[in-house]
């Protein structure tokens, strides 16, 4: 089992963006991708992580849109990916940077963590499939307690839950 917390990154009038902490970490998941690739001298995952980040600073402008993200894991979940365009990469030697998030909805949107991907699909790594994977079980106890008629959104400042 596995505690999950929220915790604020960026908190606008049009959005609220989120990142997770696993089991009272010290760290999110965000700030783990942001400090494993902040330094990196490849200059094409820091073009990736500058996209990452652009993008997430036009949702705290603009919104969680389904537009600006790229859909990732199962069409019945929310999983997502940042950046929605990266540059394609004709060999192994770079990949591309990928953060995975669950867009909640326009208002609320949840970085997980992420990794260079190599593979064609995520399922093909298994540390990349760890974090989807992680966040469509998050997906699914968030999506419970909205059936139960919760609101997610304004519980996010305080919610843990364990999956």
């Amino acid at each position: 089992m596995c505690r999950i917390e929220f915790v604020p990154v960026l908190l606008t009038d049009q959005a609220e963006i989120f990142s997770i902490r696993k089991d009272g970490e010290s760290s999110s998941e965000f700030q783990k991708f942001y400090i494993r690739f902040k330094d990196t001298e490849d200059r094409y995952l820091a073009d990736d992580l500058n996209r990452i980040l652009a993008a997430i600073n036009s949702i705290g402008q603009n919104g969680a849109l389904e537009r600006d993200t790229k859909p990732e894991g199962h069409i019945y979940d929310r999983v997502c990916a940042l950046p929605l365009l990266s540059l394609p990469r004709n060999n192994n030697q770079h990949g591309t940077l990928r953060l995975y998030c669950i867009r909640v909805s326009d208002k609320l949107f949840i970085l997980g963590g992420g990794g260079l991907k190599t593979t064609k699909t995520y399922e093909e790594d298994n540390l990349l499939w760890h974090h989807v994977h992680l966040l469509q079980m998050i997906d699914k106890k968030l999506w419970e307690m909205e059936y139960d008629g919760r609101q997610i959104e304004q519980e996010i400042y305080n919610l843990v839950i364990d999956i």
